[in-house]
């Protein structure tokens, strides 16, 4: 691997840097029952300073689970909530974002920013609980994991249809409400409707071609053009599986392939940095494996890029592969804070907070 040049680590130390998706909400939650209460500042900041990182959203919770943890349980995911803002909020250097003032903070690198969000909503029952988790702090919504909720259908569905009514009730509220619609992880039937409700820039949050890699969870290139007519963003996944059929030989020149292929559909200014990494639980992750009968290397990540402290591998990689200075300051957060600055305006959260959505 080349030594990693000057220009690179000036860009992230000049530039805000976004991760768009991470697990480590719950991480933080699992490190508070072992014993570890302080995880957010002891063990993950660290590495995403290493890493160049100045923002990153976190998932605390969805439609799957974590070893023993089912994190579509509304308790579950109150106490991840709780465990998460309690943490944040114990730091000066940490901050919270719930609004486009609050992005300030991230565009300005100061301190570790970090926005909440919900990966699958099979704890949201009704209108109500959703906004109620709003007025909790989350701000970006994904409407399924894999699978079919009472929403929509997952990717990961045989035959997979389009959005229920109470989906397309949500997809209104989380537009009313002025938060981040995430469409990682639906079925193209679901993607499609989903749109169809959403007049904002929509976020894909960890997802690559599917014209270089046929994985269900990556995008085609309609879907990558769709996205880029209404100024949305799509973070580039660095878990191998996303990035080449030969999973165990991905390398971040692959996955620049992905961000060039991406790019020359929709132009750079929808890239954005989506790595998913999960190296933090990757024994949970295992038993998957293990419970799916699937290889235990499945989930191997692009060689150099393994953590969040190598992120600059990739950028360097973007950077021989011809993206511009001006590419990269985008992609490394400047497109994402674009997007969330542009959602988190359109609606206040007195007003939105008191909306109704009718079918």
């Amino acid at each position: 691997m080349n030594a990693i040049p000057p220009t690179v680590h000036a860009l992230m130390n000049a530039h805000p840097v976004v991760d768009v998706h991470s697990d480590y909400a719950i991480e933080l939650y699992r490190a508070e029952q072992e014993g570890r209460p302080d995880a957010l500042l002891t063990e993950h900041v660290p590495v995403l300073r290493q890493g160049g990182i100045s923002m990153e959203v976190l998932t605390v919770g969805g439609d799957f689970e974590i070893g023993a943890l089912e994190l579509w349980d509304m308790g579950l995911v109150l106490r991840i909530l709780d465990a998460t803002r309690r943490q944040i909020d114990a730091h000066e250097e940490c901050g919270i974002i719930l609004s486009a003032e609050d992005l300030t903070r991230a565009e300005l690198r100061t301190g570790i920013q970090l926005m909440l969000a919900l990966e699958g909503i099979r704890c949201v029952e009704d209108v109500a609980a959703l906004r109620f988790l709003h007025a909790a702090g989350i701000r970006a919504v994904i409407l399924t994991h894999n699978e079919r909720n009472l929403a929509a259908d997952g990717c990961g569905e045989s035959s997979p249809g389009g959005l229920s009514n109470f989906g397309r009730r949500i997809v209104r509220e989380i537009r009313d409400l002025g938060m981040v619609f995430d469409l990682v992880h639906l079925s193209d039937p679901s993607f499609f409707d989903a749109l169809e409700y959403y007049d904002l820039p929509p976020m894909v949050s960890h997802s690559n071609a599917r014209a270089l890699c046929a994985h269900r969870r990556n995008l085609t290139d309609e879907q990558i053009r769709m996205i880029g007519e209404r100024d949305g963003v799509i973070g580039l996944n660095f878990l191998g599986m996303f990035i080449t059929e030969d999973y165990r030989a991905a390398t971040v020149d692959h996955l620049a392939n992905h961000a060039a292929h991406i790019a020359e559909i929709a132009g750079p200014s929808c890239l954005a940095l989506g790595p998913d990494y999960a190296d933090y639980y990757m024994d949970a992750m295992r038993s998957w494996l293990l419970r799916d009968g699937l290889p235990s290397d499945l989930l191997t990540f692009a060689a150099g890029a393994e953590t969040a402290a190598q992120l600059p591998v990739f950028i360097e990689a973007l950077l021989r592969r011809g993206f511009s200075e001006s590419d990269l300051t985008g992609i490394l957060g400047g497109n994402a804070l674009r997007l969330y600055r542009t959602v988190f305006s359109s609606s206040s959260t007195e007003t939105a907070f008191t909306s109704s959505s009718t079918e």
